[in-house]
């Protein structure tokens, strides 16, 4: 039984170790890019 957890136990190790670095990865390459601000007009960045 002991053996049995143990091998379930690696092959999931495993499995989460290949797919977890794999799913972030594709989370940065799908998500989508920051709004860029635009520039304030010169009139209203009058200085007194």
């Amino acid at each position: 039984m002991i053996q049995r957890l143990r091998k379930t136990h690696r092959l999931i190790f495993i499995a989460l170790a290949v797919l977890l670095p794999l799913l972030f990865i594709a989370a940065l390459a799908v998500r989508k890019p920051m709004p860029v601000n635009q520039p304030f007009p010169p009139q209203l960045l009058r200085t007194k």
